[in-house]
């Protein structure tokens, strides 16, 4: 069987495309055949690709409104065992992809604009999801966190009041930044422990 996830967000500057690329590395490394579908037309995830160092494929899917059906064609024919769309930051866009993923990631950082974000894609996923016959998990994913803030001790306590999943944080770290510029997966002890709890994770509720 084949697996579909879908990045959403209904603003940007959240690490969408960090967390797709990022988590996408993770996977190819567990021995998964991964591909990344970038929907977004600010087409970060493509240019990440552009030098040609990772080792998974980053393709140009865009969803225009109206389109959904054929679009989601094209996601299902994908070859991955698991699809990761990094998903157009508005609401038409983030439907198309909740009514075909398994599983839907929702990154936040530490601040009031992004939580309001992500009250209002909760709520834009849930009105997708209750038409679906199987409930869709929403992993909450606080991303770029400084735990020497204030707003970053808080993040974890304050999504958890969505009442859905909440991933362990992923830091601010600049190897996330170096990674994109160098067209590679980023490196280091601390964010390959960060990505193995979110792999672990994500396949967990996959597998359920």
């Amino acid at each position: 069987m084949r697996s579909i996830i879908a990045v959403v967000q209904q603003k940007g500057g959240v690490g969408k495309t960090t967390i797709a690329i990022s988590l996408a590395g993770e996977l190819s490394r567990r021995g998964l055949r991964v591909d990344v579908i970038d929907a977004d037309p600010q087409k970060s995830a493509l240019e990440w690709s552009a030098p040609g160092r990772l080792p998974f494929r980053v393709s140009e899917i865009a969803i225009q409104t109206g389109q959904a059906n054929d679009w989601v064609k094209r996601i299902q024919a994908a070859p991955g065992r698991v699809t990761i769309i990094d998903t157009s930051p508005n609401e038409y866009a983030m439907g198309a992809a909740v009514a075909v993923a398994e599983l839907v990631i929702v990154p936040c950082t530490a601040s009031g604009l992004d939580l309001a974000a992500t009250e209002h894609a909760i709520d834009a996923i849930n009105f997708v999801r209750s038409k679906r016959k199987h409930k869709v998990p929403i992993l909450v994913v606080p991303n770029r966190v400084s735990l020497r803030t204030l707003e970053g001790q808080q993040i974890t306590e304050e999504l958890g009041k969505f009442g859905e999943i909440v991933a362990a944080p992923i830091a601010a770290r600049l190897g996330y930044v170096r990674a994109f510029t160098k067209g590679d997966l980023p490196e280091g002890a601390a964010i390959a422990e960060e990505m193995a709890k979110l792999g672990a994770l994500v396949l967990t509720h996959l597998s359920s």
